[in-house]
């Protein structure tokens, strides 16, 4: 993909907004959690950070998919967090200020994390006609992107808080945005491969997003978490920065192809988290239903 204007700096400049939005959720008591939950913070990041990008790797070898396939594949499964985990995690009554912290965390940590796995992708599945691009580029942009707008929003929140906090669902609003034109975007612009290819694409991602909500429930359950913290390790886990992935397969490894992976994911993602922790509450009632029904019954 020939590089332009929109992907060397529109792109970029609107995720490091993004990212500056998710400084201005950040306090010091979100860092505090390490010392006080270290085993369930620690936990969650090896499944946001290793055990994603692992299923990931086993899907695309065990489906033999194509390199651009595989390769954006891991590339989605190396960009953990976002603000729509965050979001997602209110929404559906799970631990928010774990979700928080592990956002946090995961974000800091992807700035070695996600060039890793990009060099590892490459290398393992790259072919001749694989667009080059330089891997300092990418590590770069990620530092640029992700990790000091952060930091930059983190101090507008430190010493301008009710502003920061005021300001803060506007940016969350604008993630949103952002990733619904970036995905329609992608849609007009490889209609063609997402036409050819749509079972293996459906069939990758959706493995994906199940089994690593299930692998993020597993974890909790475990490590004998509570209902609200298994529910955000689902989430955590299973929900991926998507934005992040599509801009650095457009605007750093400058291909078009690598980006529709994470443009599908970042479609389906939600429903994996969504169907198993409405499941667990539909059992819950049922068991806790059952439990009142035999109390009223016995003499």
């Amino acid at each position: 993909m020939e590089a332009n204007a929109t992907t060397q700096w529109l792109l970029p400049m609107a995720l490091a907004l993004i990212m500056f939005g998710i400084g201005l959720s950040l306090s010091g008591p979100d860092f505090k959690r390490i010392k006080q939950q270290p085993g369930v913070v620690l936990i969650g990041l090896c499944g946001q950070l290793l055990l994603m990008p692992a299923v990931a790797l086993a899907i695309a070898f065990a489906m033999s998919l194509p390199a651009s396939m595989a390769i954006g594949l891991l590339l989605l499964a190396a960009c953990p967090g976002g603000t729509m985990s965050n979001v997602m995690s209110q929404l559906l009554k799970a631990d928010l200020a774990l979700s928080v912290t592990l956002t946090a965390l995961s974000t800091i940590a992807c700035v070695i994390t996600t060039p890793l796995f990009v060099q590892l992708a490459v290398s393992l599945f790259s072919n001749d006609t694989a667009p080059s691009f330089s891997m300092l580029s990418v590590s770069g942009g990620v530092l640029i992107t992700t990790l000091i707008p952060v930091l930059l929003g983190m101090g507008m929140r430190h010493w301008q808080g009710p502003l920061a906090i005021r300001i803060e669902p506007w940016f969350q609003r604008f993630s949103l945005v952002f990733l619904c034109l970036l995905i329609v975007a992608l849609i007009s612009k490889e209609w063609e491969l997402l036409r050819s290819s749509a079972p293996a694409l459906l069939a990758a991602c959706g493995i994906l997003s199940i089994a690593t909500s299930i692998l993020g429930w597993g974890l909790g359950w475990a490590g004998h978490m509570t209902t609200s913290a298994k529910r955000t390790l689902c989430i955590e886990v299973g929900i991926q920065n998507a934005a992040l992935a599509i801009v650095i397969a457009l605007s750093f490894m400058q291909s078009s192809a690598y980006s529709v992976m994470p443009g599908l994911y970042g479609i389906i993602m939600y429903i994996a988290p969504a169907a198993i922790i409405a499941l667990h509450s539909k059992i819950c009632k049922n068991s806790a239903a059952k439990t009142n029904q035999e109390n009223t019954l016995s003499p």
